[in-house]
């Protein structure tokens, strides 16, 4: 087994926590998202932050599960072009 699988397996590879590690587009992003997330609860009252509170568990799940199905098919995709590879002997 490749050392990088085994990793993964054993969960000392951990891809998600390393996402968008020194990107400072993604940097940007979560502190924009953090001050509006802010700024907007603030201004709500009790029965709409919990709409709200309802609707951002919505999206965080959402978001997980498009992040996982991203991961699987870049995965998979990744799989095919080595597999391609190895078969066409380039």
């Amino acid at each position: 087994m490749t050392k990088t699988i085994s990793e993964l397996w054993s969960g000392n590879l951990d891809p998600v926590t390393r996402l968008g590690m020194n990107n400072t587009e993604i940097a940007k992003m979560e502190k924009l998202m953090s001050d509006n997330y802010s700024k907007l609860k603030s201004k709500l009252n009790d029965e709409q932050k919990e709409i709200f509170e309802k609707y951002m568990d919505c999206v965080n799940d959402y978001v997980l599960l498009i992040s996982e199905q991203s991961f699987c098919d870049g995965f998979c995709l990744g799989t095919k072009i080595s597999a391609e590879a190895l078969v066409s002997g380039e």
